[in-house]
C-alpha cells in the first residue's frame, strides 16, 4: 500500500502527538508499505535527536524550511525554541460582579467574531492553506490510504481533501476529542459539528481509547469507531539501568502535572496513614520526581509532612528519565475521568508498561469505572484508585501499598505478574499491525 500520513506534530518534536504518527509510519514501512508523512513543522515540546533520520521515511514539511522542525534538523546546536508569553488576567481592578457582566457580554457578542477571525487566520489561512498548496504539488502522485490524525483541525480538512485529490480511502484518527482553544458556546458547537462530520465522512475512524470511540460513535449517530491505543517502544538494551534500592520502597513520577485535572494526594494520604499507624517507616519510602512541576510536588508533600520522601531531579533528558524510572518499584500515573472527558490515557501509562513496574494509577473526577480501571481489571497492571470511589477504595489503596512495603522489606524486591498480553497489546509494532489491518479493511481487502 501507498500510505499518506497527515499530522501536525512529528519528530524532532518529542510530544506524544508526534510519537504516535512516527511509530505508525516506522512500522508500516517495515511491513513493506510505501509511507509518506506530511507534517506542519511546528513543535509542541522541546525537540531532540531521538528520531534522527526518520527511519528512511519520506517526510514533507508544508510550512517549509523556516519551520521550527526544519531549523532544528538543519542545525540542532543553534536552535532556540520560542516560548509563549504568560497570559495575564485583565480587568482585575474591577469588582468581581462587574467582571462577570463584562465576561457575559464578551462571550455572547464579541467572542464569536474573535473566534471566526482566529479560525480564518490560524487554521484556514495559516495552516490549511500551505497544506493544501503542498498537496496540490503532489497531485500527480498516487496513494491508497490517507491517514490523518487529529492534533489540529486542519488535519481533518487535509485528510478529506487529500482523499479526494488522490482518490484514496480516508482514515481519520482522533488521539483527542476536538477542543476549542477558547471555549464558548459558539466555538464548541462549531468544533462539534466538524468532529461529527469527520466521523461520518471518512471511510474509517479510529480513536485513542474505548471511551473516546464510544463518544465519537454516539455523536455521529452510531457510525463505528475503532479503538487504536497509543503505545510504547521497549527500552534500549544498551543503556545501563540501575536497579531499585533493596531496603526502600520507591515510587516515581516523571513528567508534567496538570493540577486542575490530576491529583497525587490519595497516595500521600495513604502514606501518611501508614506512617502514623506504624505500618511503614518514612526512612524506608521514597518518591522520585523529574519534571518542571517541582513546586506542585513540594507543596502537596509538605501538607502531609512527608518532605523527606521526595527526591526531586528537576527537568531531565528522556534517557535520564528512563533511568529514574528503572530505579523505582512503583510507577505512578495521574489521570482524570469526567463527564466531558472520559478515556484519558496519558503517555505516563504507556511509559509505565515499558518500565515493567507495577502501575499505581490515580484518577480524579466524579465519574467511576474509568478506562484505566477497566484496563487494570483486564491486564492486572497494578492498582487503580478513583477519587469518586474513596469510601470503598481508600482502605484498599492503603492495604495495597502496605503489601508492597512488606514484600520489599522482607525480600528486597517487588514481584510483578501482569497479564502477558499487557506487554504485547500496547507495543507500537502490535498497534501498527492493527492499523495495517484497518487500512486493508478500508480498501475492502
Amino acid at each position: 500500500m501507498r500510505i499518506l500520513i497527515i499530522t501536525t506534530y512529528y519528530p524532532p518534536d518529542t510530544a506524544i502527538a508526534a510519537v504516535r504518527p512516527y511509530m505508525f509510519a516506522k512500522y508500516l514501512k517495515q511491513y513493506g508499505h510505501d509511507v509518506t508523512v506530511l507534517r506542519s513543522g511546528l513543535l509542541a515540546l522541546t525537540p531532540d535527536c531521538s528520531f534522527a533520520g526518520h527511519e528512511g521515511i519520506r517526510v514533507i514539511t508544508y510550512l517549509g524550511e523556516d519551520s521550527p522542525s526544519m531549523r532544528f534538523e538543519q542545525d540542532p546546536s543553534s536552535f532556540m525554541q520560542c516560548t509563549l508569553p504568560t497570559k495575564k488576567r485583565r480587568l482585575t481592578f474591577l469588582p468581581e460582579s462587574l467582571r462577570k457582566v463584562i465576561a457575559k457580554v464578551y462571550h455572547t457578542i464579541i467572542a464569536p467574531y474573535n473566534f471566526y477571525c482566529r479560525y480564518q487566520k490560524v487554521h484556514r489561512k495559516g495552516r490549511f492553506k500551505p497544506m493544501k498548496a503542498t498537496l496540490d504539488r503532489m497531485s500527480r502522485e498516487s496513494f491508497d490510504v490517507v491517514f490523518s490524525t487529529y492534533g489540529a483541525v486542519e488535519n481533518i480538512w487535509g485528510g478529506k481533501y487529500a482523499s479526494k485529490l488522490f482518490d484514496a480511502k480516508w482514515i481519520q484518527d482522533f488521539r483527542d476529542p476536538i477542543k476549542p482553544p477558547y471555549p464558548s458556546n459558539f466555538g464548541t458547537s462549531f468544533w462539534n459539528r466538524i468532529q461529527k462530520n469527520a466521523v461520518r465522512d471518512c471511510d474509517l475512524c479510529t480513536a485513542v481509547s474505548e471511551d473516546l470511540a464510544k463518544f465519537l460513535s454516539a455523536q455521529a449517530g452510531g457510525v463505528p469507531v475503532h479503538t487504536l491505543y497509543n503505545g510504547y517502544e521497549p527500552n534500549d538494551t544498551d543503556i545501563d539501568y540501575a536497579a531499585p534500592e533493596k531496603d526502600r520502597l520507591t515510587f516515581c513520577y516523571t513528567g508534567t502535572v496538570y493540577p486542575n485535572q490530576q491529583d497525587c494526594t490519595p497516595l500521600l494520604r495513604a502514606l501518611r496513614c501508614l506512617v502514623d499507624g506504624a505500618k511503614t517507616s518514612l526512612s524506608k519510602v521514597r518518591i522520585l520526581y523529574a519534571g518542571n512541576d517541582s513546586a506542585y510536588w513540594s507543596k502537596q508533600i509538605k501538607e502531609y509532612g512527608l518532605e523527606e520522601l521526595l527526591i526531586d531531579y528537576g527537568y531531565v533528558s528522556r534517557e535520564k528519565s528512563a533511568k529514574i524510572q528503572a530505579k523505582s518499584d512503583i510507577f505512578l500515573v495521574l489521570s482524570w475521568n469526567t463527564k466531558k472527558e472520559k478515556g484519558v490515557l496519558t503517555g505516563k501509562f504507556y511509559e509505565g508498561i515499558r518500565a515493567g513496574k507495577p502501575i499505581l494509577s490515580m484518577v480524579s473526577g466524579h465519574v467511576p469505572n474509568s478506562e484505566l480501571g477497566l484496563i487494570n481489571q483486564k491486564y492486572r497492571y497494578g492498582f487503580c484508585y478513583e477519587n469518586c470511589r474513596e469510601k470503598e477504595q481508600f482502605q484498599a489503596l492503603c492495604d495495597y501499598i502496605e503489601g508492597l512495603y512488606r514484600e520489599k522489606m522482607s525480600t528486597g524486591s517487588i514481584s510483578y505478574a501482569p497479564d502477558p498480553n499487557l506487554i504485547t497489546d500496547f507495543r507500537y509494532d502490535t498497534l501498527s499491525k492493527k492499523l495495517e489491518t484497518l487500512c486493508l479493511e478500508a480498501l475492502g481487502q
